[in-house]
């Protein structure tokens, strides 16, 4: 079990911010969210885009963010991890945080936005690619996905050590749909990179159905491969 030393200071923020994050509430977009299977027992159909503004109103803080993610609402632990510190994340904090995540949408949320700064990820995304259980594997694969695309001067090492370890028989359906998105953007920051992604698909496409349907998807977008 995780404890933290209260503040009054933080406290008396919480209690405003998480008033602003009430008065988001949008009925119309609640609803939509329903129809696109997004059942959250605890949402106001705030937008993403509205929480990251209102977000960019307050300083990252560790027990803020504790406090917006036991709220257990999807908008404050949306908010939650935009001001969380990730140095201050304990690995109890990771574990939970990440079990606690019960949609794709605040998965991704929570790896776009926090997981890809934590400060181990050298050493944490081989230990993720390496377990039995699917949902650390999508996380790896989304804060990949990310690094690829926004981390222009960092080592190849990383995005190797990804591709060599990719699962053999992947099943999550949202892992499936993530995967070709982050072996795209690996494969266009070099040539080199590029060689090593079809190389490794080639070797998995012929014994499994899923990676012949990325294999494909990504044939599509690298037709010079063929």
């Amino acid at each position: 079990m995780e404890f933290y030393i209260d503040d009054e200071q933080v406290e008396k923020q919480f209690q405003e911010l998480f008033k602003e994050i009430l008065q988001l509430r949008n009925g119309e977009v609640h609803s939509e969210m329903k129809k696109y299977g997004l059942n959250y027992s605890k949402a106001l159909g705030a937008s993403v885009i509205n929480l990251k503004e209102l977000a960019k109103k307050y300083e990252a803080n560790h027990l803020l963010a504790q406090k917006l993610w036991s709220k257990a609402f999807r908008e404050s632990r949306i908010v939650a991890t935009l001001l969380e510190q990730p140095g201050a994340m304990s690995e109890l904090q990771l574990k939970r945080w990440i079990e606690e995540s019960d949609s794709n949408e605040i998965l991704e949320q929570l790896c776009m936005n926090l997981l890809v700064n934590l400060p181990d990820l050298e050493s944490l995304l081989p230990i993720w690619m390496k377990s039995e259980d699917e949902k650390l594997i999508l996380c790896a694969t989304m804060i990949v996905g990310r690094l690829a695309l926004i981390d222009k001067t960092r080592e190849n090492e990383l995005f190797d050590s990804f591709v060599s370890l990719l699962p053999a028989c992947p099943r999550h359906a949202y892992l499936i749909k993530q995967l070709p998105r982050a072996l795209g953007k690996i494969a266009r920051r070099t040539d080199e990179m590029k060689e090593l992604v079809f190389a490794k698909l080639q070797s998995l496409k012929d014994s499994d159905d899923k990676w012949l349907e990325i294999y494909e998807e990504l044939m599509a977008e690298f037709p010079d491969e063929k």
